[in-house]
């Protein structure tokens, strides 16, 4: 194993396969300081529940962009300032977001759109199914999440195609929390999120005049009932959230997910021969390849872990991906496919405390409607070239997925 030191996070070999960082640094120095950013990495799972535990000392407030620069302000100005939101507080003012959420997105919500994910799952592979070939990644596990979080939020599904490119400059900007990145992306960033902004302020702006069926409609009758209302910028962020969250990390989940079971013939083998086995393989690619790999924090105060004492001030990273493969947790062979796995630790791909994902059910049914539908229709899958990944610190998943297929 090599020394935790000879590691820069945002080398590209490590950007490519961050695993070997985190072993080291599990062995090593469980909360790492990172040279280059000053950043304090978490990577053990006990240490990393700690925190999600404890707000009051591991704080969510950030900005979305923070900058001098004022070509990028004056591109802000035409958009909506920054503002406590769902992903960005702490308790209590955290429980005024979450107490609107828990209303729209039901468990009853997320049953009701299982026979269109099915439907649309179908559609998607009538699309390329007599070719015998496609890119799963692109054809599948694009559009289908995409087209279910649209469709939930009631958006005109002629305007995806811009809005996955506005969500896509969302992650990338993303990783300038831990890796910074050139002021020509970061303007780019700034572009495409007053873009989004605009357009979700629009968005709302239809459903007050003339409500419909969708959860954006919903959010704003709730809203209204509420104690303490959010306002129009803050309703923003909210559908933010939920447009980006909605697809982006379950799209990595998708293709993740496929890439292990492909890798291992005998495993999709497996799994295409015994249906049961599917929730079995989505929760244990969701452990292996956690499709948020890391969230930063703030800390509000002096803190010890692992025998170390983290400065207050300090930005933190907590390491869901390393938690996650955590040996004292998962046993010795934590970074295996298994699934066979013995170990009672439940993983946190979802987070936990009071930032757990709100839409976990619905990437859950997506995943298995995914690979159920794929597997009926689909026989004999196998990879046609290697899967390659995309290189992104935090939304880390393959971005190319060359199969091959006989149809059923």
């Amino acid at each position: 194993m090599k020394q935790v030191t000879s590691y820069t996070y945002s080398d590209p070999s490590v950007l490519e396969n961050p695993f070997p960082f985190y072993a080291a640094m599990r062995a090593q120095e469980p909360v790492f300081r990172e040279p280059a950013t000053g950043v304090y990495f978490i990577s053990r799972y006990d240490d990393v529940l700690f925190a999600s535990r404890h707000p009051e000392i591991f704080s969510s407030r950030r900005s979305l962009i923070a900058t001098d620069d004022a070509q990028i302000g004056a591109v802000r100005e035409k958009g909506f300032a920054d503002s406590i939101s769902l992903t960005s507080s702490d308790p209590p003012e955290h429980q005024r977001f979450r107490a609107l959420v828990v209303k729209v997105l039901t468990p009853r919500v997320f049953a009701s759109l299982e026979p269109s994910i099915h439907a649309l799952a179908n559609r998607l592979i009538d699309a390329f199914a007599a070719e015998g070939q496609a890119d799963l990644h692109a054809q599948f596990a694009v559009p289908l999440p995409l087209t279910v979080i649209a469709d939930l939020l009631g958006f005109n599904r002629a305007d995806l195609p811009q809005l996955k490119h506005w969500s896509d400059d969302y992650t990338v900007v993303l990783a300038a929390q831990a890796c910074p990145v050139s002021r020509e992306v970061m303007l780019s960033f700034a572009r495409s999120l007053t873009d989004l902004q605009v357009y979700l302020s629009d968005v709302i702006k239809a459903r007050l005049a003339a409500p419909g069926d969708d959860v954006v409609s919903r959010l704003l009758a709730v809203n209204a009932e509420s104690e303490k209302p959010l306002d129009h910028a803050e309703l923003v962020d909210m559908l933010r959230v939920f447009f980006i969250g909605g697809n982006e990390t379950t799209t990595v989940a998708i293709s993740n997910t496929l890439f292990h079971l492909l890798s291992d013939p005998a495993l999709y083998a497996r799994v295409a021969n015994e249906p049961s086995l599917i929730s079995t393989a989505v929760e244990e690619s969701l452990r292996c390849q956690a499709p948020t790999q890391w969230v930063l924090r703030t800390v509000m105060q002096d803190v010890e872990l692992s025998d170390t004492t983290i400065p207050a001030g300090s930005r933190v990273c907590l390491l869901w991906g390393s938690a996650n493969r955590d040996e004292a947790k998962f046993n010795a062979d934590s970074d295996r496919f298994d699934l066979d796995r013995t170990s009672d630790s439940k993983h946190i791909a979802f987070g936990f405390g009071p930032h757990f994902c709100a839409g976990s059910a619905l990437a859950r049914a997506e995943l298995k409607i995914a690979l159920t539908t794929l597997f009926s229709r689909l026989k004999h899958l196998r990879l046609a070239e290697a899967p390659q990944f995309n290189p992104h610190p935090i939304v880390r998943g393959v971005k190319r997925l060359q199969v091959s297929f006989d149809t059923a």
